[in-house]
């Protein structure tokens, strides 16, 4: 119940009546309190409090009491009116996201801010926030069957949607706001939460052998080919079920692919319907491999007309998430019982994503591959979600070392015979490709011939194909004989624009005639330039001391990668005076 306190100053004499409770009335939930200077006031105030709940009363903003929500000015700036508005008209975003962000509003940040004046240095402050975010760590919450304590990558996601919200504030016109109190707070570390082995968030990751395990347990033979595409392509949810006949391409021979072009959204308005995926790069097209390929066509995949789902409800529609948890939750508990799975793991759908990518990392494929194939926005995204496995990659990383001193993996010289086997019917040699300045290894010379065939023809320069050793590759190249193609590799024609370089004043460098005009090439799967995207861009500063800035744009879709190039050269204008070069005049060291 609310009751108030007498404020007195040193003299004794009572300055103030404070009104406190707990929100909610529960023995844990933070206190609240409000200011009077006369007692009667303070009365009303603490029967409003217990009249709704040991909440505060609607209508009232701290430190300034009722307000009318149609009052006009003062109403736009308590925090419920201010964050509603501001998350109903962000732009860009999908409509679950924004019911998501209205339901967290209303669960966890309301609670404590709502009746707040979003100007208020008092109300906001690095001191109210702090006992926010304490308050959450304490915040007991529901995931699945499992009530647990909030776990630091949620309580991340809360805090950056209160920040986004009060640094609106900061950026309004003219600003209410000085600073965001949310950038003065230090949050729990998200790689340690300390849960125990069963609340653990942490990615299953499923060997090849679990995967079929589970496979082996389903009933149904769709449920068995989703779950090995999955696996196959690290698609996730709503991009494999929305997967159509005319997204399975076969226009090369041995090599099909399949094109990630949209994805299963939600909104109030329309429920579940078809729209972009998650993000730019999300939309792209992967190679599967002839085994998939041939297990989609037993399937009846490839049988279907253009725009029928590949993987639906039996009939032709959706397929939703619920109805085929719960055939996997009784293959993965069947798949327990008989042994073929660990039982302490407790994979989700989403886990053969994550699976995929740690099959691709264990094979030596690099982050940006990663990046590309599973459609992060970020190379940060990959590297934060996944980074952890490459330690696993380190005996490679040591013979790769190793061979470039000279040494083998215990330190004396290499020995010439194979460390890493060959795969079935391949002898100890192979087909080297030298195109240019570039080395590619083959298993099969027909396959090192076409590749520097093509090469040649496109580029107009010299090849040669010789055979080396694999002891020798492995030698001269490192990382055992994974670099090794046992197959053509892949090539796409890519249109190009840039780089157009800036001064640090941002003065347009003189640059080669032709930067701002698109040009088109053929890119191949080795080559930094290798996408699946519509476009990609940088804009990044270059080393040294002449403080330059450029930008580029390159992808699949000419008018993709125009418009790229132009925020591209936005970006390098806005931070082409930022360059770390120009530190060194200051006395700071330059980074390098």
């Amino acid at each position: 119940m609310a009751y108030i306190a007498r404020r007195k100053n040193a003299d004794g004499e009572v300055t103030s009546f404070q009104v406190k409770w707990r929100l909610g009335g529960a023995r844990t939930a933070p206190q609240q309190t409000e200011r009077f200077d006369d007692e009667d006031s303070a009365e009303v105030f603490k029967k409003a409090v217990n009249d709704n709940g040991q909440q505060w009363p609607p209508g009232w903003v701290k430190g300034l009491g009722f307000i009318d929500e149609s009052a006009g000015d003062e109403a736009q700036y308590v925090f419920r009116a201010f964050a509603t508005e501001s998350v109903e008209q962000r732009t860009g975003i999908e409509e679950r996201y924004r019911a998501d962000c209205m339901r967290e509003l209303e669960t966890y940040i309301f609670p404590t801010f709502a009746n707040c004046d979003v100007r208020s240095t008092e109300h906001f402050s690095s001191r109210t926030v702090r006992a926010w975010v304490n308050l959450m760590t304490q915040t007991r919450i529901w995931r699945g069957s499992h009530h647990k304590e909030m776990s630091p990558k949620t309580l991340k996601n809360l805090h950056g949607l209160l920040s986004s919200i009060l640094q609106e504030a900061v950026k309004a016109e003219p600003p209410l706001r000085a600073r965001n109190p949310c950038e003065l707070t230090r949050l729990p570390r998200t790689d340690d939460d300390g849960a125990e082995d069963d609340e653990s968030e942490d990615m299953e990751f499923l060997t090849p052998e679990e995967v079929e395990g589970i496979v082996s347990c389903l009933k149904r033979p769709e449920d068995k080919l989703l779950v090995r595409t999955a696996y196959g392509t690290g698609f996730r949810w709503g991009e494999i079920t929305a997967l159509a006949r005319r997204h399975a391409i076969d226009t090369e021979p041995g090599k099909p692919k399949l094109r990630v072009a949209r994805a299963w959204k939600w909104s109030k308005e329309e429920s579940y319907y078809l729209g972009k995926p998650k993000s730019r790069r999300s939309r792209r097209t992967i190679r599967v491999t002839d085994g998939m390929w041939q297990e989609l066509a037993a399937g009846g995949a490839l049988d279907l007309s253009s725009n029928k789902l590949i993987f639906h409800n039996g009939q032709g529609e959706r397929l939703p998430y619920s109805t085929f948890y719960d055939r996997w939750m009784v293959a993965v508990v069947k798949a327990k019982e008989l042994g073929l799975l660990s039982d302490f793991k407790n994979p989700t759908f989403h886990d053969l994503r994550h699976s995929h990518v740690a099959a691709l990392i264990s094979a030596g494929r690099s982050l940006t591959y990663v990046q590309r194939r599973v459609g992060h926005e970020s190379i940060k995204t990959t590297s934060d979600k996944y980074g952890h496995l490459l330690p696993e990659a380190d005996d490679d990383a040591m013979e790769t070392i190793a061979a470039s001193l000279g040494h083998g993996p215990g330190g004396g010289p290499v020995p010439d015979t194979l460390t890493v086997p060959a795969p079935a019917g391949a002898d100890e040699s192979l087909y080297v490709a030298h195109l240019g300045l570039e080395r590619q290894g083959f298993w099969k010379r027909s396959h090192a011939e076409e590749t520097a065939a093509v090469w040649a023809q496109e580029t107009g320069g010299s090849v040669r194909v010789e055979t080396w050793s694999a002891a020798w590759w492995a030698r001269t190249i490192g990382n055992g004989i994974r670099g090794v193609r046992s197959e053509v590799p892949d090539r796409v024609w890519l249109w190009e624009l840039g780089p157009a370089v800036y001064a640090a004043d941002g003065t347009e460098c003189v640059t080669p005639g032709g930067v701002h005009e698109v040009r088109g090439r053929w890119a191949w799967e080795w080559e930094q330039a290798y996408t699946g995207e519509p476009a990609q861009a940088r804009a990044e500063w270059r080393p040294g001391p002449g403080a330059e800035t450029e930008a580029a744009a390159w992808g699949l879709d000419q008018a993709a990668v125009r418009a790229a190039y132009a925020q591209a050269r936005t970006d390098a204008l806005r931070v082409c005076g930022l360059h770390p070069a120009l530190r060194v005049s200051d006395g700071e060291e330059a980074v390098t």
